[in-house]
C-alpha cells in the first residue's frame, strides 16, 4: 500500500519524487522537474506529483465534508457544522475548479516556458467563455451541452498539458529570434495568443472525445451492471498494475485519475489499483513467516520492517527489500491483489481524489454505491480480501528455494 506518487509504486499507489522517486506517504514534497528525460511517463510524473498534496487534501476535505452530512444530516440548522462543511467545501473546491490552471502552471514548469502563461493558457479552458465562444463559431448544442463539440472543460487534463507543450515550443523559437530588448514582454504575449486558438479550436475538441472514451471505458469496467464484468475487469486490473508500473506506467494512471475525477466528480479506478499495496503486506508477513523459518534474519527484517508502513501506504520498503527481488513473491503479490481488485469493484468503490493509499486513504473512500460510510467499509473489506490473498497465496505458492538470493 503505497503512496500514489512513487516512481515505482506497489499496486496502489506511490511514493512523492525527489530525484529517486522516493518520498512521504501523503505526498508532500515535489520532484525536481527534469526537461532533459524525454520519456512521456516520466513528463506526466514530472507535471502531477507537485500536484499531489493538492489531491490529497482537497480529496480529504471532500470526504470529511461527506462524511459530516452522512452522520448528521441536520448540520445545515447547527452554525458551528454548518460553517466546517462550507469550509471543507470551499477547499476541495479551491483546488477541483481551477484544476487545470494548476496543471498549466505545473506543465509550463516541466516543459521549461512561462508558468504563469501555462497556467492562464489551463484556465482558460475551464471558463463559461468557451461555451460563448462555441455558439459564435456553431459548435454548442444548446438542447445537450454535454454532446457539443466544443464545450468548457472539453478535453481537461489532456487538453492543457498539450496546449502547454505547444506553448512551450513557440516561446523556445522566440526566445531564439526576439530581440533580448523585447523578449521579456513580446514574447510571452505573442506566444499565447498563437497557441490559444489551436488550444481551444483544435485540442479541445480532439481530446474532449478522447476523455469521453476514457471515461466510457473506466465507467463500462468498473460500475458495469454485469457483476462478471466488473470482476474479471477488477481483477485484471489489480494484478496487472504492479507489472505496468515497473514498465514506467504509472504516471500514465495518475493522468486517467485526474480525467475520470474532472469528467465525473469521483474516481473508480484508484481504489481497484490500490489493492496491489494490500497484497503485498500480505505476501510480506508470509515471507517474514517463512524466512524466520529458514533462518534468513536478513530477509525477516526487511519483510518485518515494511509491513507496518505498508499498511499505512508506503510500500517501498516492501517493493524492493522483498517483492521485486524474488520473482515468485512478485507473482503472488499480483494475483492477490486481484482478488481485492475483483471485491472493489463488486461493491462499487468510488473516492473523492487519491494521494496515500492503504489504511490512510480511507476518509478519501466516499463517493461508492450507497452510503459514504458504505463505501469506506467496502474499501476496508477490500484490503482485507487483498492482504489475506496475497498471504494464502505466497504461503502455498513460494518455497525456501524460491527466497534465496
Amino acid at each position: 500500500m503505497k503512496s500514489l506518487d512513487s516512481g515505482s509504486s506497489n499496486m496502489g499507489s506511490s511514493n512523492t519524487s525527489s530525484s529517486n522517486m522516493s518520498s512521504s506517504v501523503a505526498g508532500i514534497g515535489s520532484s525536481g522537474t527534469s526537461t532533459s528525460n524525454t520519456s512521456p511517463f516520466k513528463k506526466l510524473g514530472d507535471i502531477f506529483i507537485p500536484l499531489l498534496p493538492g489531491f490529497v487534501i482537497a480529496g480529504l476535505c471532500a470526504g470529511f465534508a461527506s462524511l459530516l452530512a452522512q452522520f448528521m444530516p441536520d448540520y445545515g440548522t447547527i452554525p458551528f457544522w454548518n460553517a466546517v462543511h462550507t469550509v471543507l467545501n470551499l477547499v476541495n473546491t479551491s483546488f477541483t475548479t481551477y484544476l487545470s490552471a494548476w496543471i498549466g502552471f505545473s506543465a509550463a514548469k516541466c516543459f521549461g516556458c512561462s508558468q504563469i502563461c501555462g497556467g492562464m493558457l489551463g484556465m482558460t479552458t475551464c471558463l463559461d467563455g468557451i461555451n460563448k465562444l462555441s455558439s459564435i463559431v456553431g459548435l454548442y448544442n444548446e438542447a445537450s451541452p454535454l454532446t457539443s463539440i466544443l464545450r468548457t472543460g472539453s478535453g481537461g487534463v489532456m487538453t492543457v498539458i498539450f496546449g502547454v507543450w505547444l506553448l512551450s515550443a513557440v516561446e523556445g523559437f522566440l526566445h531564439k529570434k526576439m530581440n533580448k530588448t523585447l523578449d521579456v514582454v513580446v514574447t510571452p504575449f505573442i506566444a499565447f495568443l498563437v497557441c490559444l486558438l489551436p488550444c481551444i479550436f483544435v485540442f479541445m475538441p480532439i481530446f474532449g472525445f478522447i476523455s469521453n472514451v476514457l471515461c466510457g471505458v473506466l465507467e463500462f469496467l468498473t460500475t458495469n451492471e454485469s457483476l462478471a464484468v466488473r470482476l474479471v475487469s477488477g481483477y485484471i486490473c489489480a494484478a496487472l498494475f504492479l507489472p505496468a508500473n515497473l514498465f514506467g506506467l504509472q504516471f500514465a494512471f495518475i493522468a486517467l485519475y485526474a480525467i475520470q475525477l474532472e469528467s465525473t466528480g469521483s474516481i473508480t479506478l484508484y481504489p481497484v489499483l490500490a489493492m496491489a499495496g494490500a497484497s503485498q503486506v500480505g505476501a510480506g508477513i508470509s515471507v517474514m513467516f517463512k524466512a524466520k523459518r529458514y533462518g534468513d534474519d536478513d530477509l525477516r527484517a526487511a519483510a518485518a520492517g515494511g509491513i507496518l508502513p505498508g499498511m499505512m501506504g508506503i510500500g517501498s520498503a516492501l517493493l524492493y527489500g522483498v517483492t521485486v527481488p524474488h520473482s515468485k513473491v512478485f507473482l503472488t503479490t499480483c494475483l492477490g491483489a486481484g482478488f481485492g481488485g475483483a471485491f472493489i469493484v463488486a461493491a462499487k468503490v468510488g473516492c473523492a481524489g487519491w494521494g496515500p493509499s492503504g489504511l490512510l486513504a480511507l476518509p478519501l473512500m466516499t463517493e461508492g454505491a450507497g452510503s459514504p460510510v458504505a463505501s469506506i467499509v467496502n474499501y476496508l473489506l477490500g484490503l482485507a480480501v487483498a492482504c489475506m490473498a496475497g498471504f494464502f497465496l505466497t504461503s502455498l505458492l513460494v518455497k525456501e528455494k524460491d527466497l534465496q538470493n
